[in-house]
């Protein structure tokens, strides 16, 4: 969003594919939304906070999470006796909480996984439309104050002219949305939280003949994360955290579309560019 790096929780080896797919990432506006801490959504955490400093990464660094989150990070980086040469940024979130960071509005909400969990709502600010001095200047309005106020979106009057700010101001465009789930069993907070939302990134670990193990471990199915979707009215879904029990994350992928039709598989380095128009999906990795 903008010039903000949001990355949602940091298994192992997370910082070589980040660097890869994000070789410019190094000292931009970063912050790590953590949903819980289960060691695949946290171990690559000291190796990323590790790599930035080699980077010489200057820029803080905020990290958003679960109670502990803080001492965790602190902690292991103490008892292996490293440093970073920039400042990290603690922010422990609660069910309810919101709060503007990195320049994105972010929203949480408590899921229902074997540890506490929690899904994160990113909404992007709307960006003013571009103005355009030229058509301002053959309207006859001085460069000034006048333009500042078309800018603002008021009229402005010359020569006993009217002129207004859908002349020379193209219209704003709104900023995107995005939420995420983390591990957790399909609510209606859930869908509370993701509601009218571009594009909800959703955990789909079983498939439905394998309920019952998502029921005992707290996970959702592809076809619980396609409901979910539809009854938030997302426009676009993208399924990730596959069980390895299934050789192909295909059949995960046809089981949501038999409910929400706009869905995608999240793969390593799979890029996809959210629009105001659409989500354009590239299947090959983007450098």
């Amino acid at each position: 969003m903008d010039d903000s790096f949001f990355l949602f929780d940091c298994g192992e080896g997370t910082q070589y594919s980040l660097f890869k797919l994000q070789p410019k990432i190094v000292n931009k506006r970063l912050c790590l939304a953590v949903s819980h801490m289960h060691g695949d959504h946290v171990l690559g955490i000291p190796g990323l906070l590790l790599s930035l400093g080699l980077s010489s990464r200057t820029r803080e660094l905020m990290v958003l999470g679960p109670r502990g989150i803080r001492g965790f990070v602190r902690d292991v980086l103490r008892y292996i006796g490293a440093m970073t040469p920039y400042a990290i940024l603690f922010h422990e979130v609660r069910d309810g909480s919101e709060g503007e960071f990195c320049g994105v509005k972010v929203r949480v909400a408590l899921g229902r996984h074997t540890a506490t969990n929690y899904a994160y709502r990113l909404d992007g600010r709307e960006k003013p439309g571009r103005f355009h001095p030229e058509r301002a200047m053959a309207l006859g309005v001085p460069r000034g104050p006048l333009w500042k106020r078309l800018q603002n979106g008021f009229p402005v009057t010359v020569d006993d002219k009217i002129v207004e700010p859908k002349e020379v101001v193209e219209p704003s465009t709104r900023g995107a949305s995005i939420g995420y789930s983390g591990d957790t069993r399909p609510s209606r907070k859930l869908v509370d939280l993701f509601r009218n939302v571009d594009v909800l990134i959703s955990e789909a670990t079983y498939l439905d003949e394998d309920r019952g193990r998502a029921l005992e471990n707290l996970h959702s199915t592809a076809s619980e994360a396609a409901r979910l979707a539809a009854e938030a009215g997302a426009r676009h879904l993208i399924l990730t955290h596959f069980s390895s029990r299934y050789k192909d994350p295909l059949v995960l992928l046809e089981e949501a579309r038999r409910i929400f039709p706009r869905v995608y598989l999240a793969r390593e380095g799979r890029r996809f560019l959210l629009t105001p128009e659409d989500l354009l999906s590239r299947d090959e990795p983007f450098y």
